[in-house]
């Protein structure tokens, strides 16, 4: 782990942030007591947790590569969705040196798969949630988080819109 989970793990701290699907399940496999909570527990809105990002310019000048690349990655999270044990062994064989301990993948992998954070609950892979992209735009900017090229926090809420895409998701 991190020299952050460490610190939690030997009582120098008591708080940090974590990736419950990485270092919560490593926790859970050495035995470790933590706790966690969902921030939307706490009012702040779902938020999608794995994003692919680009600037518009890359895009306009590289559609089919961008379109390539985003479908390749959707084909790879499918295959992990669907054969997790043969993901996580071929993630292991391509990373021997980094990633030495197939529990943990397995049993990340597995998180993975039963939160739906590959797939979501309705089948979709990869695909931005208007809905939820408006509502975390909205939180931020209602928190004054949303900051203009001085520092400022900006005074009229963005079009969310612009800022995401799913056209280079394919069929």
């Amino acid at each position: 782990g991190t020299s952050a989970y460490e610190a939690l793990a030997n009582g120098a701290v008591d708080f940090t942030l974590e990736v419950s699907t990485w270092e919560g399940v490593e926790a859970e496999l050495k035995g470790l007591k933590q706790r966690s909570f969902r921030y939307a527990d706490y009012g702040v809105p779902d938020q999608h947790t794995t994003l692919i990002v680009s600037s518009n310019a890359f895009l306009a000048a590289n559609p089919k590569a961008a379109a390539a690349f985003v479908q390749a990655t959707r084909a790879g999270y499918a295959f992990a969705v669907d054969n997790a044990k043969e993901a996580g062994e071929l993630l292991v064989a391509a990373n021997k040196d980094t990633l030495t301990n197939p529990a943990l993948i397995d049993a990340s992998l597995k998180a993975l798969n039963d939160g739906h954070f590959l797939k979501s609950a309705n089948g979709a892979i990869g695909t931005m949630d208007k809905a939820k992209m408006e509502a975390m735009g909205g939180y931020l900017f209602a928190s004054g988080i949303l900051l203009d090229g001085n520092g400022k926090a900006l005074k009229e809420k963005p079009d969310l819109a612009a800022y995401f895409t799913n056209e280079f998701l394919g069929a």
